[in-house]
C-alpha cells in the first residue's frame, strides 16, 4: 500500500511541476554548399514545422517534439529566379534526397538537456532527428530566454551531415555536394 501511494504521488508531483508550450513561430534556416564551401556555391533557404511543443520541468526546458514539414523546403536563394527556384524545391522534394512523397515530415525529439554556461548559451540540447527512417542523434548549444509566458530558444548554426540521413544523390553529382547541412532554429512558445 505504501508503495502505491509514493506512486501515485510521485506521478501528481511530476504533473504538478511540468508544463508544456506549444510552439507559436518558429523559423528553421538551412544552408547547403558545394564542396568548395563558399556563398557562391550554396543554397540556402527556410522549411517550416507543421507542429511543435517545448517541454518544461520545474521552469527549466527538459524535452520537446517537432514534425518538420519536409514539403515546404524554400530555397530562398533563388528568390529572383522563379523557374530555377522551382527545379531546385522539387529536385529536393524528389526521392533524389528528402523523397516527400514516401516520407513528407521529419521529426526531432528532444531526449535530454543540460543547462550550461558557455558565454550567451544557456543550454546544451540533445534528441533525435528523423528523416526518411533515419533517426540519428545530435547535440546543439541554444539560449533559452523566458519573457513571462512566453519561452524563445535560439541556437547558433550547427551542422548534420546529410549522408548519415541517406541523403544522396547520383554518384557524379554526390561527389560535388559538401556532406554538412548548416542549420539555425529559432522557435517561439507558449
Amino acid at each position: 500500500m505504501k508503495n502505491i501511494l509514493f506512486i501515485f504521488i510521485f506521478l501528481i508531483s511530476g504533473i504538478l511541476f511540468s508544463q508544456t508550450k506549444n510552439i507559436t513561430s518558429s523559423e528553421v534556416r538551412w544552408k547547403a554548399y558545394k564542396t568548395l564551401k563558399t556563398d557562391a556555391f550554396s543554397h540556402y533557404g527556410t522549411i517550416k514545422l507543421k507542429s511543435g511543443n517545448l517541454i518544461f520541468k520545474n521552469g527549466e526546458i527538459s524535452g520537446g517534439n517537432f514534425v518538420i514539414d519536409m514539403k515546404a523546403i524554400d530555397a530562398e536563394d533563388m528568390k529572383d529566379d522563379k523557374k530555377m527556384k522551382l527545379m531546385l524545391e522539387n529536385h529536393l522534394r524528389s526521392d533524389d534526397f528528402f523523397d516527400v512523397a514516401k516520407y513528407p515530415f521529419s521529426t526531432f525529439k528532444i531526449t535530454s538537456t543540460k543547462k550550461i554556461n558557455s558565454g550567451k548559451f544557456t543550454h546544451q540540447i540533445t534528441g533525435d532527428l528523423k528523416i526518411k527512417d533515419i533517426t540519428k542523434k545530435i547535440s546543439f548549444p541554444v539560449t533559452v530566454a523566458n519573457n513571462g509566458a512566453e519561452t524563445t530558444v535560439t541556437s547558433p548554426m550547427f551542422t548534420f551531415n546529410r549522408k548519415s540521413f541517406g541523403l544522396k544523390y547520383n554518384v557524379f553529382e554526390d561527389m560535388i555536394i559538401s556532406n554538412d547541412v548548416e542549420m539555425t532554429v529559432k522557435l517561439t512558445a507558449k
